[in-house]
């Protein structure tokens, strides 16, 4: 058994190679300048697929990139060659504590989800104006979320 389904096997979100039909939207970036064309890309469900996807990449001596948005126009959300672990399928929701007026935002969330989210309890977010950028590059913290 290769190193890749040993990883499928245990995996809980989304494994996308080269060879599968969804390869070219999971490599496509905000910039067209942007794209790599990455090994294998891991569209995570939480921790322990970050921390499977990390030691897969480790076994097989894969660069890394984490992919939240996919808006960075220098590149860094993807990796040539390498393993992108991507937040933005299933950790990209947020939520919000009305009473304590706290968001809690999923490192995939872009700040039109944030946005829609702090409106519906009268709130606003501080963030960037353009609400299809990613949140994660600034947030000085987040909280993992399922969507």
């Amino acid at each position: 058994m290769s190193s890749l389904e040993i990883l499928k096997a245990s995996f809980k979100g989304d494994i996308v190679t080269q060879t599968d039909a969804g390869y070219e939207a999971a490599i496509a970036r905000w910039a067209i300048n942007a794209v790599r064309r990455a090994k294998v890309v891991a569209f995570v469900k939480d921790e322990s697929d970050v921390a499977a996807a990390i030691k897969y990449a480790q076994a097989e001596k894969l660069p890394i990139a984490v992919k939240s948005g996919g808006h960075s126009a220098s590149g860094t959300s993807s990796q040539t060659d390498g393993l992108v672990i991507d937040l933005s399928r299933y950790l990209a929701g947020a939520r919000v504590d009305p009473e304590k007026k706290l968001g809690y935002v999923g490192g995939g969330a872009i700040w039109e989800t944030v946005d829609k989210e702090v409106i519906k309890h009268g709130l606003a977010s501080v963030g960037g104006t353009v609400n299809h950028v990613s949140t994660f590059a600034n947030t000085c913290s987040s909280e993992t979320l399922d969507q």
